[in-house]
Formats: C-alpha cells, sequence, structure tokens
C-alpha cells in the first residue's frame, strides 16, 4: 500500500494501544526532506531497472538450500538403506533446519528490525554455507546424525533470511507490486524445488553415488552468498540513499528524541503487535507441517504404488512445475482483484483432493500432484501478503515474521516426526494414517479460512477482501484512523500473552519431540 497525504496526516490520531498506520516506514522521510522540503515521500516510486536488479539478488540468497531440501523426498528411499534409519528419523532429518527455528526466528527477527537485513543476509548465507558443506560430508562418513546437524546449522539461517527477504520486498516493492514479487520469488524456489528433484536420482544413478545431490547444491550455498556480498555493494554504491531500506538503529540515531538514540535492541516490540497479526500464527501453527509433509513423502507414495524410485522421483517434482507458471500470475491477480483470505480457504480444497486421491484411489498419481501443485500456489503467499497489512508498521515487521516461522517450524517439526511415526506404526510401513491426519488437518484449515473471511468484514474493515486502489481510495477520506476498522491496529494484551503462551507450549513440545527421537 502505497501512503497518501490524507494517510500521514491521520498517524496523529494514534495511542499506546494502537499500531501506527501510514506509509509503513518505507521511505526515508528524513533524506528526502533534506533535499526538498516540500517532497513527500509517497509521491515517489523506486525505479524499475532497481527494482529488478535488487529482486534478481534476493531470489537467489535460497537457492542451495532449497536445492538440498528439495534432494530429500526423492532420496528418502536410499537413505534409509544407505544410512540405515527407520522413517521417523527420516522425519528427524528432515524437520532438523525446522527445530532450530522454533525459537531462533523471533531473536532474529529482532535483530533484523534493528540491525537490518544486509548485514544478517550476509551472516545467513554464510551459515547455511557452512551447514550445507557439514551435511554433504555426511555422506561421506555415513553418518545421519552429522547430517542432521548439517541441517539444524542451516537452520539457523534459513528462517531468519526468509524473513530478511519479506521486509525487502515490502520496501522495494510496497504493495503495488508485492504479490508478484512474490509470486516471482516463488516460481524461481519451485524450478529450484523441481530441478533437484528430477536430478537427485539421476545424478546417483550416473555418479554411483547418491552424496553428489548433497555436495553440488553445497556450492550454490556458497554463490548465495556472494550474491549477499554483491547486494550490499549495489545498495551502497549504486542505489540512491533516499531509496535504501533504513534500520531501526539508523532511525534513532536521526532521530531528535534523545531516549530513542539510547535505545538498544529491545524485545519489547513483541508485545505491541496487534491483535490482528496474532490470528494467524496461533491458528495456522500446524497448516505447513501437513503440507509439507505430503511434498516430502511424495516420492515415496509413488514408489510404494509399484512404480521404480527414478519414476517416483520425477512424478513427485510434478508437483513443482504449476506454481513455477501460476506463482507470478497468482500474484498480479491478488494485486489486482485483492481476496486475499479467500484464496487462503481454498487452498486446503485442493490438498484434500490430492491427498484422497493418491491414498485411496487406483487414478495415476500426475492427477493428485496437479491438485497438490495448485494448493501449493495459493498455500501460504496470501498469507505472507496479508501480514503487513495487519502489522503496517516496518520496523515490527521482522519480529511480526520471525512469529510467524517460529509458529511454523515448529509446527513442522513435530508434523514431520509424527507422520514417520505414524507410518512406521502402519502395516506394511504404508501412509494410510499420515493422509487420513493431513486430510482432518486440512478440513480444519478449510473452516480458518471462512472464519478468516468473516473477520475480515466483521472486524478489518474488508481490508483483505479489497484491491489495493480500493484501499486506497478507502484510506484517503478516513478522518479517525485509530477509530476507523481498515486502519486501526488494536493491541489486545489478552490476545498477545495467549499467543506467547501457546508459542512456548508448542516449542517445548517440538524440542522434546525432536530430542526423543533423536538419541
Amino acid at each position: 500500500m502505497i501512503a497518501t497525504r490524507a494517510q500521514d496526516s491521520t498517524k496523529v490520531h494514534t495511542t499506546e494501544n494502537t499500531v501506527q498506520v501510514g506509509s509503513f516506514g518505507f521511505d526515508d522521510p528524513q533524506a528526502d526532506a533534506e533535499n526538498n522540503p516540500d517532497h513527500d515521500p509517497a509521491d515517489e516510486t523506486i525505479p524499475w531497472k532497481l527494482k529488478w536488479i535488487a529482486l534478481l539478488c534476493f531470489v537467489s540468497f535460497p537457492i542451495g538450500q532449497t536445492w538440498t531440501q528439495s534432494s530429500l523426498g526423492p532420496l528418502k528411499h536410499t537413505l534409509r538403506n544407505e544410512l540405515g534409519i527407520s522413517n521417523t528419523q527420516f522425519g528427524v532429518v528432515s524437520s532438523a533446519d525446522a527445530i532450530v527455528n522454533s525459537v531462533w526466528p523471533i531473536i532474529g527477527g529482532v535483530l533484523l528490525d534493528w540491525f537490518g537485513p544486509n548485514i544478517i543476509v550476509l551472516l545467513c548465507t554464510g551459515i547455511i554455507f557452512i551447514g550445507s558443506i557439514l551435511a554433504a560430508s555426511a555422506t561421506n562418513l555415513g553418518v545421519w546424525r552429522v547430517l542432521t546437524g548439517g541441517h539444524i546449522l542451516m537452520g539457523f539461517g534459513i528462517a531468519v533470511l526468509d524473513t530478511a527477504q519479506q521486509k525487502f520486498f515490502y520496501h522495494w516493492f510496497r504493495i503495488s507490486g508485492l504479490a508478484f514479487a512474490f509470486g516471482f520469488e516463488n516460481a524461481i524456489n519451485k524450478t529450484v524445488s523441481l530441478v533437484a528433484g528430477m536430478t537427485a536420482i539421476p545424478i546417483r544413478n550416473s555418479t554411483g553415488w547418491y552424496g553428489w545431490s548433497f555436495w553440488i547444491p553445497a556450492v550454490f550455498c556458497g554463490m548465495s552468498t556472494l550474491f549477499a556480498i554483491a547486494y550490499i555493494l549495489f545498495e551502497k554504491y549504486i542505489v540512491p540513499e533516499r531509496f535504501r531500506l533504513k534500520s531501526g538503529r539508523q532511525t534513532s540515531i536521526s532521530s531528535d528524541d534523545l531516549a530513542q538514540k539510547r535505545k538498544v535492541v529491545s524485545f519489547g516490540t513483541i508485545l505491541r503487535l496487534p491483535w490482528a497479526f496474532w490470528m494467524l500464527p496461533m491458528t495456522q501453527l500446524l497448516q505447513s507441517g501437513a503440507a509439507g509433509g505430503f511434498s516430502v513423502s511424495a516420492a515415496d507414495i509413488i514408489r510404494m504404488k509399484g512404480y521404480t524410485e527414478a519414476v517416483a522421483g520425477y512424478l513427485s517434482t510434478a508437483q513443482d512445475i504449476l506454481p513455477i507458471v501460476l506463482s507470478p500470475i497468482l500474484g498480479i491477480a491478488i494485486d489486482r482483484y485483492g481476496h486475499r483470505f479467500h484464496w487462503v480457504a481454498l487452498a486446503p480444497v485442493f490438498w484434500i483432493m490430492a491427498c484422497s486421491l493418491i491414498g485411496f484411489t487406483s487414478v495415476h498419481p500426475l492427477a493428485a500432484l496437479v491438485f497438490s501443485s495448485l494448493a501449493g500456489v495459493i498455500n501460504s503467499m496470501p498469507l505472507q501478503i496479508c501480514i503487513p497489512l495487519l502489522v503496517m508498521d516496518q520496523n515490527k515487521l521482522g519480529t511480526a515474521f520471525g512469529l510467524w516461522r517460529a509458529f511454523n517450524n515448529s509446527g513442522s517439526t513435530i508434523m514431520d516426526i509424527a507422520f514417520g511415526v505414524l507410518q512406521d506404526g502402519t502395516e506394511g510401513q504404508g501412509y494410510t494414517r499420515v493422509l487420513l491426519l493431513a486430510i482432518g488437518i486440512k478440513c480444519w484449515a478449510f473452516c480458518l479460512g471462512v472464519s478468516y473471511i468473516l473477520v475480515d468484514y466483521f472486524k478489518l474493515g474488508k481490508g483483505m477482501t479489497m484491491t489495493r486502489k480500493q484501499r486506497q481510495k478507502r484510506e484517503a477520506i478516513i478522518e479517525d484512523a485509530a477509530n476507523d476498522p481498515l486502519t486501526r491496529r488494536t493491541i489486545v494484551p489478552k490476545v498477545t500473552y495467549a499467543g506467547l503462551g501457546l508459542l512456548t507450549s508448542i516449542v517445548m513440545t517440538a524440542w522434546v519431540v525432536f530430542i526423543k527421537y533423536l538419541l
């Protein structure tokens, strides 16, 4: 959302219990004021020639770790044989990067808001590179716990890197091109995932060793670190100062407020997030785990239907084909037509159909994978786009996304291991119980999606349903932002503490489960 003068004039109406609304803090008003006192930063947009360069850097950051993670599914049967592990232990490996991110994204998000994303991105890509080398070394040693350790180390960088990407997107594209940027990034991610999944078994067969499927992405992780350096140099020497994303620390230094200048990193930001934000992570905590469990297990499910391991690997990657094409299209559609929560309600319907077809019918697996592809396209993007609209403050987005990732990663850890336990306890190590659990969780997700639509209509002024232009038009005539349902972002302490209590519970559960099956 691009702020208007009318929006900026409403900032004075905010209270200590209401999040400031307006420009999201995307621009550098002080720099603009120094160059032109009459200049309103909302009147100026970042040139697309700069946006494209920045976007190409952003999407290159996670390529290596995406390749590594996408190789696990097709190699599940191979890893069980080569490393002598059970389905539950494979679940520990696949969830290893998520377990550390049950807590770390919150800390990283606060640091990200304060120090800014540049230095954090460089640290994250470096940590991921080191972790990928350790994970690849595990294939030489034949020790599955070393592989787990490598993924744990990679996990320290993955979630915070993802949050940094969100901040970059919201700064560079604002709301006008935000969904498109998300869609483009998702398309690149799915392309890498597709290539990794399709080549995992051929690489093993052609080289005679499965370890190359881990060493190749380690090289890409090293390249991601170079891209991080390139972006930092690009922003410092090419991007005009007024277009740069200022960190909370830089903002405090330039502030006239002495107390603001003395401010240090504070976790109090967590307590200043509105109830509308907490609604999402508190209710979505198991959903990503259910979707991820299906994606990782798809190749093994197809193999158990009588297909060869190579064919199963190829077929399972089909669920990444449609997102490559449809993700940018969906992004443009959301930018133009809105209805964000309606997409959230539609995604679980496709997941239910995918699980039902692949698990309980004799139709070709591709039919199920088409539905899982459609679900993958619309599964997370609308929710991620809603978060900045629900928070409406750039200086809190890192913290908000950190909490979002902490909830999701804790749920993913629990679901990955739970799926492995259920499979090990099923006759013939089949997936019947796993798929029934996934279907049940996605039925609940549909109910949640419908409830979000109702909340949006009755509590949020239809802000998640409106298009960008409709929001701008509506906000331009708002006189009291603190009391209008479209713009007020009230903090409800009871909701905040309930969310923190739920997060503590699920984090503790995830760690107990992970440690139990790791040892």
